[in-house]
């Protein structure tokens, strides 16, 4: 069952993968293009569509029609998933000015052309051409998303929501944005990320990527980079979409409906929309690998616990009194019919005692893995010319999200006092115990998120004013059912009418009945703000015209996360979390100065300082960045600036959370005699409190990079970032507080690591600080290549590879050290992405690839702190294909294959159940799809 160990391949052998690739999908089809370097010469018409004379003394006639932009809006719809914008042929003296855009970044239009800041464009046509049914899902498969993210699993707090990471920085540091607007992160998710379900697939235009701090633009939280989900804005006519998917293994199945309707008049433009989407979970019993797995049976009977998976210590462990001594059960309290199962803990992992008698329990015929997810949305935008200087403009949108996710039935330490009626045992016994009566754990969340975005524009000569305001409220609501009521079992226990030792007789319907407690929880985040910038240019110049961009933002934050009172008095059994509320109004004053340089060089300055009313105060954050136009085919930038994140209100205002933590008890082990590579890891109770004293982090970042078309079928895209995070605010992880154990440390004020007479952990107390330092830095590569074959098509190969050189965190216990290699820390990520089209066909095969890497972090010898890797997690290589006709009467059909060779998910049964790493790779394996586009 447990994977071998040995160390992931070495740099330069992945490079060297990498560079076989690139030279195998860019170089080797180079024969085949057919160039026509003979381009023919531009010709202008009149109305009429008669030639017209556009030499340098001819007048130009009034109803010649608007030359059509070199770059139109349109080139988004046929980038691939990483295409950047670099100019597909070389700018010459003659070219047709450019329109100006503006770009994620900065606040001020640019031609559209490579600019200094690396954005990375996914259109929605690349989206589609994936599969994906979700901005999340097409995130989530990002290469910038480095150590994956957060995803719809079942069994947390932050059931049936999805966030990104990029840079493997975290949710809270990776800011996203809706053209260009903060909209309210999640409640359930203590604020901490924005939840991608919410937001409808439907109504996105395209997604760009900047891979760059920005907090000089946009503020807090924008350390790792930022995402920005441009909305749908010209469409006439209606699109109906349609789509099913169902994998061949049970679960996960997929549907999805849309439709978009849009009207242009004169002076007016309105876009209407709506969206459904469906996801049914997977449950732990539906794949091989998340099943209960036993290790060789012993003359007994048992089983050694430290060879299972899939197992729980909480099916009927029984303890005496100071647990020192576990104690026998009887049959009747151990049935494997009903999922318990005899084993010896022969570790001493979870009862503390090397040998002791256990009897667990298999919760993976009942626990989900995934959730079921039900989004709906609809969404409407319209804007007014009110004049040819005056504008406005409405966006409104509403999503909902519905999941569901199962746990197993609750378990609990019981105690059973010596006298009940039930006792066999003539003592005190506390018993890990499995409420196996009462049901299944079942939680119903929804989300509702309403986001309002009215703005004018104004011209007033060469000064451009935007104002508007915007509200964007997120509401969050669960019901979990079969909890446990600790306080009505104990008093079952005690007086005899609840039998933990009998599991076929546990007591009468209305005992059963009066244990079993229904929780609640709501919560809100709500984002009201106000905004104002005025874009003026200053001063002419032999090199061009000095632009600027001025303006502010109010903004009043407000957030709770309220459990039900019996769940805040911790009196519920098989649940986790409590309370937290708080609200803060913050203000910001920004400038960004774009300065033209001869040789072609442009320089970007942007300031912007931004105050909060509580403990997270003032923070400035500068950046320069600049382009230098090299060659007509060769851009080279760079950039440098700070970042900031202010404390979440949750982390400045929470009250004491409960949760199930994960570590390696070394204490316990040395004192067992078992040696630190041999010790297992466990849960422990864990108790998170509050600090109201936190301030910001603050990060440095620079980079630097080229952007070029060496040959006119190939562009590139080479970039280097490098970002520095200090007074990170960090929670005090169990394993951290028992090294420092080892250490002979005093614990940090706020945490405590609580033993039990025999040593063994009864629980864990910490809390949230600014104690770390984050180093990161790698390189991004992107290759966009076209190849056109005449009657035979084109092929328009893409490829993006991101390479982490190196993720180091200092916490003050762990010597720094390099964690990439590290499990769920992979060296790199691959994209690869083969759109061929012929006349009405599109066939698309994508790749994504994740390389190998250590399956354990060990204890080193002689210095435990001194880590080592272990073990072998597998390389996950997922080939998705698709074929799209575009049929005559306006429509699309689309057949396609997600995870053709049913790769499905890399294994590590280092890791507790499911084992595999939940945030970097998906568990539904190959599944067909069909969709059909309508359009009127």
């Amino acid at each position: 069952m447990h994977s071998s160990r040995h160390n992931p391949p070495s740099g330069s052998l992945r490079l060297t993968a990498i560079a076989a690739t690139i030279i195998t999908c860019f170089a080797a089809p180079a024969w085949a293009q057919d160039i026509d370097p003979e381009l023919p010469a531009p010709v202008a018409i009149d109305a009429e569509g008669a030639p017209v004379d556009v030499s340098a003394d001819a007048p130009l006639p009034a109803d010649l029609p608007p030359a059509e932009p070199l770059f139109p809006e349109s080139q988004y719809e046929d980038a691939p998933v990483v295409a950047d914008s670099v100019p597909v042929e070389p700018l010459r003296e003659d070219a047709a000015e450019l329109d100006s855009i503006e770009v994620t970044g900065s606040r001020l239009s640019r031609a559209a052309m490579e600019g200094a800041l690396p954005v990375t464009v996914i259109s929605r046509d690349a989206i589609q051409s994936s599969g994906k049914i979700s901005v999340a899902d097409a995130l989530r498969s990002s290469t910038f998303n480095s150590f994956g993210s957060y995803t719809s699993i079942s069994g947390s707090s932050g059931q049936g929501q999805s966030v990104a990471s990029l840079r493997g920085l975290g949710s809270n540091r990776t800011l996203v944005l809706v053209d260009g607007r903060r909209i309210a992160t999640s409640p359930s998710l203590q604020g901490s990320g924005v939840d991608l379900n919410t937001i409808p697939l439907a109504a996105v235009e395209r997604i760009e990527v900047l891979s760059d701090g920005a907090s000089a633009v946009y503020g807090s939280d924008a350390i790792g980079g930022v995402i920005n989900v441009i909305l749908r804005k010209d469409f006439n006519g209606v699109e109906i979409s349609a789509g099913l998917g169902s994998p061949v293994n049970p679960g996960g199945d997929e549907e999805d409906a849309s439709i978009v309707a849009g009207l242009s008049t004169g002076d007016s433009r309105m876009l209407f929309g709506a969206a459904y989407t469906n996801k049914q979970p997977i449950f732990l019993r539906d794949r091989d690998y998340s099943r209960s797995q036993f290790g060789a049976q012993n003359p007994d009977g048992t089983y050694n616990f430290s060879e299972t998976a899939g197992i729980s210590g909480f099916g009927n462990t029984i303890f005496n009194s100071d647990f020192s001594e576990t104690r026998a059960v009887a049959d009747a309290g151990c049935q494997e019919s009903l999922g318990y199962y005899r084993l010896v803990d022969d570790v001493g992992n979870f009862t503390g005692i090397q040998g002791g008698d256990m009897c667990g329990f298999d919760f993976t015929q009942f626990a989900a893995d995934t959730t079921e997810l039900t989004t709906s949305s609809v969404f409407v935008k319209y804007a007014y010319d009110i004049d040819y200087n005056l504008s406005f403009e409405i966006t409104a949108t509403y999503a909902q999200s519905e999941s569901f996710g199962r746990f197993a039935p609750a378990p609990d330490l019981l105690f059973v006092p010596g006298d009940a009626p039930t006792n066999p045992y003539g003592e005190d016994v506390y018993v890990a115990h499995r409420f196996l009566p009462l049901g299944t754990r079942d939680n119903n969340n929804r989300s509702g998120v309403l986001s309002i975005l009215p703005v004018v524009r104004y011209n007033f000569g060469d000064w451009d004013i935007e104002g508007g305001a915007r509200i964007s409220r997120f509401t969050f609501t669960e019901l979990g059912s079969g909890y446990l009521l600790r306080s009505v079992a104990a008093s079952a226990a005690a007086d005899g009418s609840y039998n933990p030792f009998d599991l076929a007789n546990p007591g009468d319907q209305d005992t059963l009945n009066s244990m079993v407690v229904t929780t609640t929880r709501d919560g809100l985040t709500e984002y009201r703000e106000l905004f104002a910038t005025v874009h003026v240019p200053l001063f002419d110049t032999s090199s061009g015209v000095i632009d600027s961009a001025w303006g502010g933002e109010y903004r009043q934050e407000r957030f709770f996360d309220n459990y039900d009172s019996q769940s805040e008095a911790g009196t519920v059994g098989g649940s986790s979390g409590n309370s937290s509320s708080g609200d803060r109004n913050a203000y910001a004053m920004f400038g960004e100065v774009v300065v033209p340089l001869p040789a072609q060089v442009e320089v970007d300055v942007a300031a912007r300082y931004d105050h909060y009313s509580d403990a997270a105060g003032g923070a400035f954050s500068p950046k320069v960045s600049a382009r230098w136009q090299a060659m007509d085919n060769l851009t080279v930038r760079g950039s440098v600036g700070k970042g900031f994140r202010a404390p979440l209100l949750s982390e400045l205002n929470a009250k004491d959370a409960f949760s199930a933590e994960s570590a390696r008890d070394l204490v316990t082990c040395r004192a067992a005699g078992v040696a630190d590579s041999q010790c297992a890891e466990s849960q422990y109770d864990t108790f998170i409190k509050a600090n109201p004293d936190l301030n910001p982090e603050t990060s440095t970042q620079f980079g630097f990079g080229i952007a070029m078309q060496p040959l006119e079928w190939l562009d590139l895209t080479l970039d280097y970032y490098n970002i520095t995070i200090k007074d990170s605010l960090t929670t005090y992880s169990v394993q951290s507080l028992i090294f420092r154990e080892l250490l002979g440390q005093t614990l940090p004020d706020g945490t405590a690591v609580n033993r039990r007479d025999s040593g063994a952990i009864d629980f864990v107390e910490t809390t949230t600080d600014n104690i770390s330092e984050i180093q990161t830095d790698g390189i991004d590569l992107t290759l966009n290549s076209r190849f056109d074959f005449g009657n035979w098509g084109s092929i328009r190969p893409s490829l993006a590879v991101s390479y982490v050189l190196g993720y180091t965190e200092d916490d003050g216990v762990l010597p720094a050290r390099d964690q990439v290699g590290d499990p769920g820390v992979p060296e790199y990520r691959v994209s690869l992405t083969l759109p061929w089209t012929v006349d009405a066909f599109t066939a698309t095969w994508n790749t994504s690839y994740i390389p190998s890497t250590a399956a354990a972090t060990d204890p080193g010898d002689p210095n435990p702190l001194a880590l080592q890797r272990s073990g072998h997690v597998a390389s996950n290589a997922i080939h998705d294909v698709q074929v799209k006709w575009d049929n005559p009467w306006n429509g699309s059909l689309v057949l396609g294959i997600r995870d053709v060779f049913d790769r499905g998910v890399s294994t590590n049964f280092n890791l507790t159940s499911p084992y595999y790493d939940q945030t970097l790779y998906e568990p539904q394996g190959r599944m067909p799809y069909v969709r059909v586009i309508q359009r009127f």
